[in-house]
Formats: structure tokens, sequence, C-alpha cells
């Protein structure tokens, strides 16, 4: 079970009170957005900074799932594909 990074809590949203934006924050899960726990990219997170689903760090882009590097992805803040 994924854990949020700054208190261990297995739960996502607010209520974090280690974490600086108050929110439950996962980065251990490739699989599901490290602010919700939804399993698909792009707009539509409202737990998000951004707004956007984030995953955990692995072998697919953190924020389309892409496979791949370098820029080109549309739903990154820096446009580059972060693993």
């Amino acid at each position: 079970m994924s854990k949020c990074k700054f208190c261990g809590y297995e739960g996502y949203g607010i209520g974090c009170n280690q974490s600086p934006t108050g929110k439950h924050e996962h980065s251990d899960d490739e699989t599901k957005c490290d602010f919700c726990g939804y399993e698909g990219y792009g707009i539509g997170c409202n737990q998000s900074p951004t707004g956007k689903h984030r995953h955990g760090s692995g072998a697919k882009c953190r924020w389309c799932g892409y496979e791949g590097y370098g820029i080109g992805c549309n739903q990154s803040p820096t446009g580059q594909h972060e693993h």
C-alpha cells in the first residue's frame, strides 16, 4: 500500500500536518497519482497544485505515461517527460 511521503498515512487529500501544502502526497507508486490515487493522467486532479495528475517515479513519465524522455510532454509544467 502506498503511503504519504511526509507522514506515512495511507489516504490522500487534505489533513497532512507534515506537508507544506497540508495535503498527503504519495510518490512511491508509479501506477497512481501522487495526490489523489487516480490511475489516469492529465487534467482533473483537485488535490494537485497544478490541477494535473502526477504519478510516482518509475519507467513512464510521471505526467503523461510516455516511456520516452526529453521534450514534448504537454502535461508537465516544464514540457519535459519526467520519470
